[in-house]
């Protein structure tokens, strides 16, 4: 539909004249109001919002989602608890946190905190939904029920019910956009029947709406809204062409005039009975008159724009003389001005929009035996802070920041902003390893000038190969154990950085029920010997029959018989390659000390060679274990546990026969198990991980020296489990 047509439908009577926003002319800047020294707010030099304004102060959420509530009276800052929940601000003295049901969907309680009092909070409960908004007195949840914060509260729970008057059928949540004491204005969608989105006001004291409008034929709602005691005024946008629309309270009808190409786009609020406020892009925050006039430039740029108590607007935003912080934005002797109320500390200065540039992102990490790799992003000036997000598309993401004012790093030595990421997901408690696979990458870069942030994105490619240990396919290695009840524990670690020590992951940790692993009284893993991409484990039962469990021993797959026989052997051992055909191989001391080499094939019903003997007098030792090339040699190794327990080294030649044995240490007997876990700190050679009896853990890291093939040992993983916990076997 042409512009000519949507104008044609406007209904008589119009509330604003079409020459105060079809073709005002250029904005004036507003002068500096006098005030006093602003409230320091040096939290919010990162990026933040304004999301509540009271009478005594103001309600912000800082770039990493801390919420606090700042007096005006004294500049007192105080943070508020939203562990676990949500913060929701409005334009009042009340601050509501909430928080989820347990397992279920909906919210469990709302707090609500009278920061002007300071009063015992009051905690609600009996939610239909998940709360959604908060106004100055009520709360409403995503079922369009409305919750009275003021009402008498009978075992706390709050007097409520459903808003009336909204489309019957399937909405979508109602979302509070402006509001007055008593009244609430926002959005719903009508989901099932389809329909337009609605904009309607809400009587808080009777719950129901009492206007509702829709947007002109063919244009869409949602670019801003507001509401003041004569009047709602709210953007439609009809090909590419925004209209601000504007109805008086009580009437139906609506005038809808095309903004001028240089008024932004966002309405962000009104100002007394004459102005209304609109952001976004290269114009700023601008005040336009609702009749003829000059419109006033009020701030180069806002994060955000809050209705206070008073009528006023609190905006995060930015000056090119007086810098960034909270503004007030009021009418005074008739002309909207701008206070600084609140500065983040910032020196005032250039105004100038950032821009992106560039990156040094590569198409393809190849993360293997690497613990660290360079990121960085490019734009014209280092003068800012990064968000950036890391995404698997398969699932898994990793945030952080990078702010060189705060810290004095983050800027490369290009010239870039950027970090050196250690191929993590997941952040603080919730951590593991970055799996291969396709990931794609977002930047957030917010200028310390208090200019738009600007956004750039793209992907790149996780390679890893298949190791020793590595079930998950992310490159550290994993742990098994098992339960002396017969369950299984899956345990994925990660190395620390900080720490200097081998830890678990969030990726694994709980119980995995495969079944009656007792049932084994042998089981090792042993590397890729199928042919998949992940490697094995074989498990001998009772009556000596072995099988193999393809990939994840965790997995519900049947695991595959092997043969029968194999209770003739006393030790088995796999995960090294003997051979050097690249796949690892098996090795078996059977009741007369013989030493038997099983050469991998690669098949999944038969995946071993006939026996090959390569040794005797292998019955002096009590355990066995494939650690892969530790010795920097050609081919995988073993190591070897005798009766008085010597830790010995085996270095294979690459033809399935070994090297003379070399003493590693004495000791070694204390420990029952002893674990080749491949690269288990990220320095590209393989490691040790070793078990006592009760439960005590220790890391040995390789050297790559064959004489002296691991470094002192240092605790690792604990018990891998709660104490309560009892394991047999871990591998």
């Amino acid at each position: 539909m042409s512009v000519g047509v949507v104008l044609a439908m406007v209904a008589a009577g119009p509330v604003l004249a079409p020459a105060a926003f079809a073709a005002a002319p250029a904005a004036v800047t507003a002068p500096a109001a006098v005030t006093a020294a602003p409230i320091p707010v040096p939290f919010l030099a990162s990026g933040g919002q304004v999301i509540g304004a009271g009478t005594t102060g103001f309600l912000t959420r800082d770039a990493d989602g801390v919420a606090r509530w700042t007096r005006y009276a004294d500049g007192v800052s105080t943070v508020i608890d939203t562990t676990g929940g949500r913060v929701f601000g409005s334009a009042s003295d009340s601050v509501v946190v909430t928080w989820p049901k347990l397992q279920r969907y909906g919210t469990e309680k709302a707090v609500v905190r009278d920061m002007a009092t300071g009063s015992t909070p009051v905690t609600f409960t009996a939610f239909d939904g998940a709360v959604t908004a908060a106004v100055g007195s009520a709360v409403f949840d995503d079922g369009h029920f409305l919750h009275p914060i003021l009402s008498t509260q009978q075992g706390g729970v709050t007097t409520s019910g459903q808003v009336s008057g909204m489309t019957d059928g399937q909405t979508s949540e109602f979302s509070v956009v402006d509001s007055l004491p008593g009244t609430a204005l926002g959005y719903y969608d009508v989901l099932e029947p389809a329909g337009p989105r609605r904009l309607v006001v809400v009587d808080i004291a009777t719950a129901r709406v009492v206007q509702e409008f829709t947007a002109a034929a063919g244009a869409t709602l949602g670019g801003g809204a507001t509401i003041t005691r004569d009047r709602v005024d709210w953007t439609e946008t009809l090909n590419g062409t925004t209209f601000l629309a504007s109805a008086k309270r009580g009437s139906a009808e609506v005038t809808r005039v095309p903004l001028a190409g240089d008024v932004p786009r966002q309405l962000m609020g009104a100002l007394g009975g004459d102005w209304l406020v609109f952001g976004g892009g290269q114009q700023g925050v601008v005040a336009r008159p609702l009749t003829d006039g000059t419109p006033v430039k009020l701030l180069d740029h806002a994060e955000s724009v809050m209705k206070a108590a008073d009528g006023t607007l609190l905006a995060v935003g930015t000056t090119a003389d007086r810098g960034t912080g909270v503004y007030r934005l009021a009418v005074k002797d008739g002309k909207p001005t701008a206070e600084l109320i609140a500065s983040t500390g910032g020196q005032p200065g250039s105004t100038t929009p950032l821009t992106y540039i560039g990156h040094s992102v590569p198409a393809t990490l190849g993360l293997d035996g690497v613990a660290k790799t360079r990121l960085g992003w490019k734009f014209s000036t280092t003068e800012a802070d990064l968000s950036i997000e890391l995404h698997r598309k398969e699932g898994g993401r990793y945030m952080t920041t990078v702010r060189p004012r705060e810290t004095g790093t983050g800027v490369l030595p290009d010239g870039s902003l950027g970090f050196d990421w250690t191929g993590e997901l997941g952040r603080d408690t919730y951590r593991s390893s970055a799996p291969a696979g396709e990931y794609e990458w977002t930047v957030t870069a917010r200028p310390w000038n208090g200019m738009p942030s600007v956004t750039a994105s793209g992907t790149f490619t996780v390679n890893r190969t298949p190791q020793a240990h590595d079930y998950t396919s992310n490159g550290s290695p994993d742990l098994f154990a098992r339960r002396t009840d017969g369950s299984l524990d899956a345990i994925d670690t990660l190395w620390d950085d900080a720490t200097g020590r081998l830890i678990v992951a969030d990726t694994r940790g709980s119980t995995v029920w495969t079944g009656d692993w007792n049932r084994y009284d042998r089981v090792e893993a042993v590397g890729d010997i199928a042919g998949s991409t992940a490697v094995d484990t074989v498990a001998r039962d009772k009556a000596g029959y072995l099988w193999l469990h393809v990939a994840d021993p965790s997995a519900t797959a049947q695991p595959v018989r092997i043969g029968g026989g194999w209770n003739t052997y006393t030790q088995l051992t796999g995960g090294s390659d003997l051979t050097g055909d690249g796949r690892a191989d098996l090795v078996a001391v059977d009741k007369l000390g013989d030493l038997y080499l099983y050469k991998a094939n690669g098949s999944t019903t038969a995946p071993f060679e006939p026996r090959k003997k390569i040794g005797h007098g292998w019955g002096i030792y009590n355990q066995l274990t494939a650690t892969g090339q530790i010795g920097g040699g050609p081919a995988g190794d073993l190591v070897a546990l005798d009766k008085d327990g010597v830790l010995w080294t085996y270095l294979g030649k690459g033809d399935g026969t070994f090297a003379p044995r070399t003493k590693i240490g004495g000791g070694w007997n204390v420990y029952a198990d002893i674990v080749g876990i491949g690269d288990g700190n990220k320095d590209g050679r393989p490691d040790l991980y070793t078990r006592t009896a009760t439960g005590d853990a220790y890391f040995y890291a390789g050297t790559g020296n064959w004489s002296v093939p691991f470094k002192p040992r240092s605790t690792t993983l604990g018990g891998v489990a709660p104490s309560e916990l009892k394991y047999n076997q871990v591998f």
